[in-house]
C-alpha cells in the first residue's frame, strides 16, 4: 500500500514539475496564486496565462490553481475592499460579495464603472498583502519542495 502512495506522488510530483526547477514551480504557484486573488472578478486567467507565456512558467499548474481559488477570491473581496478603504481614507462602502458578483456576471464592463472606486480600493488592499505574503509563502514552499 505505501508503495503505491509513493508511486502516485512520484507521479504526480513529475507531472506538475514537467521538467522545471523547484525554484520555478515554486514562482508558478506563488504567481498563480496571487493573480487568482485579484479582486477584480474575471481578469486573472488572462493574467496568468500572459505572465506563464512571458516568464515560461508552468501554465496548466497556474490555471488548476486559480480554478481552485475562486472560492478563496470570492471570500477576499470584501476584506481588500475594506483594507484599501482604511489606506486611503475613505468611507466604508456597503456591497455585499453576492452583489459584486451578480453585478460581474450581469455586465462586466457596466460593473467595472459603477464599481470603480470600490475596486481600486480592492486592488489597494490587495496589494498592500500580497507582497509580504508572497514573499513569505515563496520561501516556504522553497524550502518545501527542495526536500523533495
Amino acid at each position: 500500500m505505501k508503495t503505491l502512495l509513493n508511486k502516485a506522488k512520484d507521479k504526480t510530483t513529475t507531472l506538475l514539475k514537467q521538467g522545471l526547477t523547484s525554484k520555478e514551480l515554486s514562482q508558478s504557484i506563488i504567481v498563480s496564486g496571487l493573480i487568482s486573488t485579484i479582486p477584480i472578478l474575471g481578469v486573472s486567467t488572462f493574467l496568468i496565462t500572459t505572465v506563464s507565456l512571458k516568464r515560461k512558467l508552468n501554465l496548466p499548474v497556474m490555471i488548476s490553481l486559480s480554478y481552485l481559488m475562486w472560492p478563496i477570491q470570492i471570500l477576499l473581496i470584501i476584506p481588500f475592499i475594506r483594507i484599501g478603504e482604511f489606506i486611503f481614507s475613505v468611507p466604508r462602502n456597503h456591497h455585499t460579495a453576492e452583489e459584486i458578483i451578480s453585478s460581474f456576471q450581469s455586465s462586466f464592463f457596466q460593473t467595472l464603472s459603477q464599481l470603480s472606486f470600490e475596486l481600486l480600493c480592492g486592488m489597494g488592499g490587495w496589494l498592500l498583502t500580497a507582497v509580504p505574503i508572497a514573499v513569505g509563502i515563496y520561501w516556504v514552499s522553497l524550502l518545501f519542495l527542495k526536500r523533495n
